[in-house]
């Protein structure tokens, strides 16, 4: 029987574009908290195993193969699991009645953390609960709740073009290029790499 109110702990990972002290609201007008953390191959696998086993359960349970094709972790080509953990801030029950909630935030040393900046290239270690879901569309599937975030390493700046080749999260792998369409009467230029879209 697979307990899904358990309290998971990963090892400290990478984390990518957290949303962990203000929720996000650009799909949801709810909100949701979440973060996208990277972990090593042999540091993902007992989460890996945690996911399917949660999934599998909920299939022998629901009698169905199906799969929601909304997968929360990812094999990376550059080597790695990256897992998608999230919470929605406010959740509204079947009775109508409502209520918000937010992950804990610990700095290192386990004291609460004060509402700051936190940029992607951070290290944290999450805790989570692995809850399975079914509908009839998308069949089964498992959503990774965040309960709580470690923070290890801040980066609390959003990080810059360095001038290097290697793609970063916010160059979007572009590299530097002359400028080639040119509308006549201007002078071609060099394209920043620092320029904000």
């Amino acid at each position: 029987m697979i307990d899904e109110k358990k309290i998971h702990t990963t090892p400290v990972g990478v984390a990518n574009y957290p949303y962990i002290f203000t929720a996000d609201t650009q799909f949801e007008k709810a909100g949701v908290f979440s973060v996208k953390l990277i972990l090593s191959d042999n540091d993902a696998k007992p989460f890996v195993k945690v996911y399917e086993e949660t999934l599998k359960a909920r299939q022998e349970k629901e009698n169905t193969d199906k799969r929601s094709a909304h997968n929360q972790y990812k094999v990376l080509k550059d080597g790695g699991i990256e897992f998608k953990f999230k919470l929605k801030q406010k959740v509204t029950m079947r009775d109508g009645t409502d209520f918000e909630q937010r992950p804990k935030i610990l700095n290192a040393d386990k004291t609460v953390a004060e509402e700051q900046p936190v940029y992607s290239g951070s290290k944290m270690k999450i805790a989570f609960q692995a809850v399975s879901w079914h509908n009839n569309l998308q069949g089964v599937g498992v959503s990774l709740r965040l309960k709580a975030v470690q923070l290890i390493e801040v980066v609390s700046e959003k990080p810059k073009s360095n001038g290097d080749k290697k793609s970063s999260d916010y160059d979007y792998g572009f590299g530097e290029e002359k400028v080639s369409n040119v509308p006549s009467g201007k002078k071609e230029a060099p394209v920043s790499q620092e320029a904000d879209f």
